[in-house]
Formats: structure tokens, C-alpha cells, sequence
């Protein structure tokens, strides 16, 4: 699958269901299959920062990183590096608001 794939609407979704953060893995940026899918993601992730700042959500809750499919150890780090980051910020703050309308 391509990170290009990855809507805004898909983002957004993960945090109203609950989710702390949402790690997005990207090609790097020139080598993407379908040749514009990363560029397009990077785009789409800046938008959804400055969105995530508009109403009060951490941008570091949301992370892009261009990782290709030779770089598994690079992949297991950042997995542990975005969980360990995540859990310092605690829990998302929609995350009561998801809780409380339930």
C-alpha cells in the first residue's frame, strides 16, 4: 500500500475513536511505486498539523516517517520511539471527550 492512500479523513477518525498518536510509514520521499503517493502524504500531514494546533491537539501526536521496506531495524525503532514519545504526552485529551459521550 501506498502512504498516499492514507486520507486525512482516516487520521482524523483514529483520534475520535480514541487513539493517542498515529504513526504514519512512508516511502522515501523519490522513490515512491506510484510516484507522488509520499509527496502527497507530506503535504496532507503538514495540513493536519497546523489543524491539530487550531484546536488544541499536540502535533507530535501525529508523525510521518520515510522508511523503505530494507530498513526494519530503522522501522522497529521508530515504532519504539513514537510509542515511548506518546506515552510522555499521556493520554489524548479527545480521548475523555470519546470516553464521556459514551
Amino acid at each position: 500500500m501506498c502512504s498516499g492512500r492514507v486520507s486525512p479523513h482516516f487520521v482524523l477518525k483514529a483520534f475520535q475513536k480514541g487513539a493517542d498518536g498515529v504513526l504514519i510509514a512512508a516511502c522515501h520521499l523519490g522513490e515512491c511505486h506510484y510516484s507522488k503517493g509520499n509527496f502527497m502524504t507530506a503535504k496532507r500531514v503538514e495540513v493536519l498539523r497546523d489543524m491539530f494546533k487550531f484546536i488544541g491537539i499536540n502535533d507530535e501526536r501525529l508523525r510521518l516517517e520515510y522508511i523503505a521496506t530494507s530498513e526494519s531495524d530503522k522501522l522497529y525503532r521508530v515504532f519504539n520511539n513514537f510509542t515511548e514519545h506518546i506515552k510522555s504526552l499521556g493520554p489524548s485529551p479527545l480521548k475523555r471527550k470519546v470516553a464521556a459521550s459514551e
